[in-house]
């Protein structure tokens, strides 16, 4: 079988491109780490996709490049499973989730 996992790290140029346009409205979404559950703060634009907000936690070093995992939202949590879902539609502004490794 072939996917490696990577040990997470941060990859500056990949938060660069995922940067949001003060412009537009901005979508705050607190993350919870796998590992330390230490928090982070995603800012992203309401326009975003949840498959977005996966790229922003892999990018952001909280998990390995390769590693499976799902983004669990809402109460009781469940996992955001449209990936192609904006993050307005969503309902994620304002709101807490945590990872899942798989």
């Amino acid at each position: 079988g072939g996917s490696r996992v990577e040990v997470p790290k941060v990859d500056q140029k990949r938060l660069d491109s995922l940067k949001c346009d003060e412009s537009k409205p901005l979508c705050v979404i607190q993350v919870r780490s796998p590992a330390s559950g230490a928090r982070a703060e995603a800012r992203l634009n309401g326009s975003r996709t949840v498959r977005d907000l996966r790229d922003w936690i892999v990018a952001s070093g909280m998990v390995g490049a390769g590693q499976g995992f799902a983004i669990m939202g809402g109460f009781p949590p469940k996992p955001l499973a449209d990936e192609g879902e904006t993050l307005d539609k969503a309902g994620l502004n304002g709101a807490a989730v945590s990872i899942k490794l798989s």
